[in-house]
């Protein structure tokens, strides 16, 4: 099935079907809230943080515990669903069956950006290491985005106009 990125992804029934397989199988409990805390992780396209999935679920009008939030996600990471990755020392979750993405992230405004390069993902999946098997990877490029460097540009212009009235 494919994403709204484009992306090959497994077909939501099945995420549904393995999550509770999962449940069942480490004699977890198999509530109503944690697959409605599943349905909503699967709404997202890329990378969020357990505040942004709150307040998916808020949107909704669906009202959980924090601490029901934090459980579901991190059973949902054990269970293969999500990937925990960190960005500026913050936790940032995707599908596990996304592809591996570069994160472009902006020093500046703290933007994101996912990416997929397939060059470097041949190189990647190509990579051999000693005693480690790959599993997936993640690599965080920090620069400008776009409209940061604009803005800078702006800033450095109005800066410079203002040094020739004087």
């Amino acid at each position: 099935m494919l994403s709204k990125k484009g992306l090959e992804t497994k077909p939501d029934s099945l995420v549904f079907e393995d999550f509770d397989m999962f449940l069942k199988e480490h004699g977890k409990r198999r509530t109503p809230e944690r697959f409605k805390i599943l349905e909503s992780v699967l709404e997202f396209t890329k990378q969020f943080t357990v505040e942004d999935l709150i307040d998916a679920l808020v949107a909704k009008s669906f009202i959980v515990s924090k601490a029901t939030v934090y459980n579901t996600v991190l059973l949902l990471v054990e269970a293969g669903v999500l990937r925990h990755f960190s960005v500026d020392n913050r936790s940032h979750y995707e599908r596990a069956d996304n592809v591996s993405f570069i994160h472009l992230e902006c020093e500046h405004c703290g933007k994101v950006k996912l990416v997929k390069d397939l060059n470097f993902m041949a190189y990647m999946n190509a990579r051999k290491f000693m005693a480690f098997a790959t599993s997936y990877y993640t690599l965080t490029v920090y620069g400008t985005c776009n409209d940061c460097a604009r803005k800078i540009k702006q800033l450095k212009r109005k800066k410079n106009s203002n040094k020739k009235e004087k």
